[in-house]
């Protein structure tokens, strides 16, 4: 089975099909200073490493053209929405007409990510005092943000419909930040207030296409998020840096079960750590939700300068092994 075909049957549950190598990104330091160690050729670290391709439209969903500033008043709609606009020719890659001949045959993965900034970034927000004077506006002047959103979802409906007519993708991704290491930024009732109503009008335009399989990627601690979303119609999970919010993926399954499909997940410093930490947090973290399906294991961070070769390289074959055990 080609790596399409993989993780269509692993994100189905299904316990006779090992899921696609994916892995996290990895910075361009770190392939730069495996390159001077010698450990790296030409190659890209995925091509060097043999690991699973998987591609994303290419679509320009951020915004374009617009001071980006907090929203914090009715009168900064007009600004927003310039910013948001699907038909800009901005949004569109070169080459998408030619790309769409090829997808039609491919045998890798291929996802849409709308909802590419997360609604604090949306509003405007991009640092500690943007912060503060954008929630202090949801507080006092709500009825610019809930117009901001039926805008943005609004628009990303427009933008789905007229790419996803043309081309069939395998999964969504929803980026959102929401979160510090100890709790979301918003309550649950406030993020159910302004953000889910936006999100149910999104989810709803993918499932209209076809897209049965829709992630949220975010970090920190999230969990009295997930069931907002899963209600939302959001069915995956990727976090960044799991553990240092105290989330195990293992609990996610037991809590969630075949409800949370999930990426990702793997401590990356038990990696930086070594052999022997790799081996433990392979059998005690990452077999359990293996043999349970639904789920694709790779790094929860970029890989990033501070990871040596040869601890990624064990890890992966480690994992490698691991799954070749559990699907055999």
């Amino acid at each position: 089975m080609d790596s399409r075909s993989r993780l269509a049957e692993t994100l189905s549950f299904s316990t006779a099909c090992a899921p696609p190598r994916y892995e996290s990104e990895f910075s361009e330091e770190v392939a730069r200073a495996w390159r001077a160690q010698g450990v790296l050729d030409h190659r890209t670290p995925e091509e060097f490493l043999g690991l699973d391709p998987r591609r994303s439209l290419g679509i320009v969903w951020r915004r374009v053209g617009a001071d980006k500033a907090p929203l914090e008043c009715e009168a900064d709609l007009k600004s927003f929405r310039r910013a948001y606009v699907p038909e800009c020719p901005e949004r569109v890659p070169e080459g998408f007409e030619e790309s769409l001949k090829t997808w039609q045959s491919r045998d890798s993965a291929l996802y849409v990510a709308p909802w590419n900034e997360g609604f604090l970034q949306v509003i405007g927000i991009s640092d500690g005092e943007s912060l503060v004077r954008a929630l202090a506006a949801l507080c006092e002047r709500p009825a610019a943000a809930n117009a901001a959103m039926e805008h943005y979802a609004a628009y990303l409906e427009t933008l789905l419909d007229a790419v996803l007519s043309h081309v069939v993708v395998d999964y969504s991704v929803f980026y959102e930040p929401i979160a510090s290491n100890h709790a979301p930024v918003l309550s649950p009732a406030a993020y159910a207030k302004f953000v889910i109503p936006a999100l149910r009008r999104v989810v709803a335009c993918l499932e209209k296409h076809g897209v049965r399989f829709r992630f949220i990627w975010s970090a920190g601690d999230v969990r009295p998020l997930v069931p907002l979303w899963l209600e939302a119609g959001i069915n995956g999970l990727c976090l960044n840096q799991a553990r240092l919010a105290g989330i195990t993926y293992a609990d996610l399954r037991r809590d969630y079960g075949e409800d949370l499909l999930l990426f990702g997940g793997v401590d990356w410093r038990a990696v930086v750590e070594g052999p022997e930490a790799v081996d433990r947090y392979l059998e005690r973290e990452v077999r359990p939700v293996l043999e349970a399906g639904g789920y694709v294991p790779y790094l929860d961070d970029t890989v990033r300068a501070y990871m040596p070769f040869d601890n990624f390289q064990y890890y992966r074959r480690r994992l490698d092994s691991l799954v070749g055990e559990v699907f055999a």
